[in-house]
């Protein structure tokens, strides 16, 4: 399992060197062994990548994210067709029923309110907290009551504010949509390597995204984000903006702890066992069989 995730901010060269990840910098050189490489995020303009490399971050299931002129990622590379029977996997995304869909997205959405309940116990909104757990119960088939949404609005103004909406331009919500991206990526990495298309979702079904699917799956993970954020927020480290420290601080949440089946795994480690499980819930049909991670207190993940 690969356990490392790669943020460059400065200029330099990235190439293959008897696979391993050359980056080659005016502060000097040094390797990183592809199998140990997850992510890969790049804000810097003035990296160059050949060719080899690239290859190389596919054959190895590595996604590597590249950034705007805001240092915001914006584009994704992904591996192309690895898992060995992408045709199985289609037919069974394409086969889907409608209420098939609903009864997964309704456990999805279940499991995101009770992380979320979990964030606020942590910043000590106790009641509030059992307020959402109580929402998660009411929660039904496709969520046609909408309580996902409800859940947020009472979640966000409850954690940061009664002013604050998602929608707004500040700091906070700079940090959120930056950790939410790179969370993206992952979801999406894992989904391409057991074979599944990322643009046909469950819920989520636009036309013009490509990761319908990611956008399913990362909500149970999103309230690991807004933990980090909100701690952040509280020790003023928000008020300058992204910066080194804080993008740094969010590209290792893919390293943090979750629970997942009772056992502490990483980000990393939930999301593929996530995605591991949805193969059989939709086989068999039964909405039980998707696993799904829960939360634990803000903690880098040690791995033996």
């Amino acid at each position: 399992m690969s356990w490392r995730s790669i943020l460059i901010s400065n200029g330099g060269k990235l190439s293959l060197q008897k696979k391993q990840i050359l980056i080659q910098q005016d502060k000097g050189e040094f390797t990183v062994p592809l199998e140990d490489i997850a992510v890969i995020v790049i804000e810097s303009r003035e990296i160059v990548i050949t060719a080899p490399l690239l290859s190389a971050l596919a054959l190895n299931g590595i996604t590597l994210l590249t950034c705007d002129d805001q240092f915001l990622p914006c584009g994704q590379w992904l591996p192309f067709a690895q898992y060995h029977r992408q045709l199985k996997i289609l037919n069974l995304q394409i086969e889907m029923s409608l209420p098939q869909k609903k009864q997964l997205w309704q456990r999805i959405v279940q499991q995101k309110i009770v992380n979320q309940a979990f964030v606020l116990e942590q910043s000590n909104h106790i009641k509030t907290a059992q307020k959402l757990l109580s929402m998660s119960n009411k929660v039904k088939s496709g969520d046609k009551e909408n309580i996902e949404a409800q859940a947020a609005q009472l979640y966000f103004q409850t954690a940061f504010g009664k002013e604050f909406r998602r929608w707004q331009e500040n700091n906070i919500n700079a940090h959120l949509n930056y950790a939410y991206t790179v969370l993206r990526s992952a979801v999406a990495r894992a989904l391409v390597q057991y074979g599944w298309q990322p643009a046909l979702g469950l819920f989520h079904h636009s036309e013009v995204n490509s990761f319908n699917l990611a956008d399913d799956f990362i909500e149970p993970f999103r309230p690991l984000v807004d933990l980090m954020v909100w701690k952040l927020w509280q020790e003023n480290r928000l008020d300058d903006g992204l910066t080194p420290y804080t993008k740094q601080k969010l590209v290792s949440l893919l390293h943090y702890q979750m629970s997942f089946q009772n056992q502490t795994f990483s980000v990393l480690a939930a999301i593929d066992r996530t995605i591991s499980s949805f193969q059989p819930a939709v086989i068999s049909k039964d909405p039980k069989l998707l696993k799904l991670p829960e939360m634990l207190p803000l903690k880098e993940h040690q791995y033996e």
